[in-house]
């Protein structure tokens, strides 16, 4: 079986993260393998430490003619039986060179909670071209049925996470130091591209008010984006300088999440959210919004604490929760960590998603 991975992410972001893993669970299992990425991506950097043969390229939009006469002249060195397009972007390059003759199966993965009516061409893309679709979580795929892809053609596999044990206490000191946090510090942490589905401003706005209540907290916001120079603006306007810190973009999470007493995912929309599950694998305490694919993964009660989007209050009282009941949030992060052992490792994405690539040759 010959895979031909393709993906336009021009920083490693969740998505990123996941092919990364599957291509080398596929690797693993013996399956041929290139990878097309943007070029200068941390991902196409990363793919070569997998010895998996990469070709870089632009992947500026969808029309672009240079990157798709790139991505011919692999499919004609490599012969791929699938192309497996990890993004839109890509996607519609691909369906192009299926629409010049290129006989493979397509698959598609959905990652994301918006519509795919917003591209103009979405039926030509994904119901017509595309083989199968690979949602990220019942929601997507949900979602992607409801404005006309059969169900047929839309399968679910939830990301996977190395199920790790819990961090040991040196990890922890060493991930505060690197932060700033003293010991008796609670320290409350927010990782995600800083784009406003994201929702860091609402905790950023509502934590002034865990303060009062709770001097003894610390706030690290991690990540980057377009938002950055706007959330830094607030955190000065609303006085959390010293209390707040941001620490741009980090590759390694595991570097900073043993630091965590806690975990708050403020998103407006979220396919499901694999910060989350990496948080829940090393057994950090949750308090995420429920939206999206998310409470797939949270069990309000059960694996964390679950507040509705968009509003500072709950979110507030969600963490104030989790502060006064440390028994119970300590409980459900190990609650936590069992549910990523059954349902979110890499072994049975890796599995689910060969699979899927199986059914469409033997079709």
């Amino acid at each position: 079986m010959r895979i031909l991975h393709l993906d336009s992410g021009p920083g490693w972001r969740g998505g990123q993260q996941q092919l990364h893993t599957l291509i080398g669970g596929l690797k693993r299992e013996g399956i041929q393998q290139v990878l097309v990425a943007r070029k200068g991506s941390p991902l196409a950097a990363r793919a070569a430490e997998l010895e998996v043969p990469v070709r870089a390229l632009s992947l500026s939009s969808e029309w672009d003619l240079v990157s798709l006469a790139g991505m011919a002249r692999v499919v004609g060195s490599f012969r791929p039986h699938l192309i497996h397009a990890h993004d839109s972007r890509t996607l519609g390059l691909a369906v192009w060179l299926k629409s010049f003759g290129w006989g493979g199966g397509v698959v598609a993965a959905r990652r994301v909670a918006f519509s795919i009516r917003g591209n103009p061409w979405w039926n030509f893309k994904y119901a017509r071209q595309t083989s199968r679709v690979i949602a990220v979580s019942h929601y997507v795929r949900d979602l992607l049925i409801g404005e006309g892809l059969e169900p047929g053609q839309v399968e679910v596999v939830y990301d996977g996470v190395d199920t790790g044990a819990a961090p040991l206490p040196e990890q922890r000191s060493g991930a505060r130091r690197r932060l700033g946090v003293a010991d008796g510090e609670f320290l409350i942490g927010c990782v995600g591209h800083f784009t406003p589905e994201k929702g860091q401003a609402l905790l950023i706005r509502g934590f002034p008010e865990i303060l009062k209540t709770h001097p003894d907290s610390r706030l690290a916001v991690v990540g980057e984006g377009s938002l950055r120079e706007e959330l830094e603006r607030l955190i000065r306007e609303l006085g959390l300088q010293g209390r707040a810190v941001m620490t741009g973009f980090v590759s390694d999470l595991d570097s900073v999440l043993p630091g965590f007493d806690l975990l708050v995912h403020p998103s407006l929309a979220e396919g499901l959210g694999s910060v989350i599950l990496q948080a829940m694998s090393r057994q950090v305490p949750i308090c995420a919004s429920r939206t999206g694919g998310i409470p797939e993964a949270v069990i309000d009660g059960e694996t964390g604490f679950l507040f509705p989007p968009g509003s500072p209050e709950a979110l507030v009282q969600s963490v104030l929760r989790a502060r006064c009941n440390p028994g119970l949030a300590r409980r459900q992060a190990e609650r936590a960590a069992a549910r990523v052992r059954s349902a979110f490792s890499v072994a049975r994405m890796v599995s689910e998603t060969r699979r899927i690539y199986s059914d469409i040759l033997n079709r």
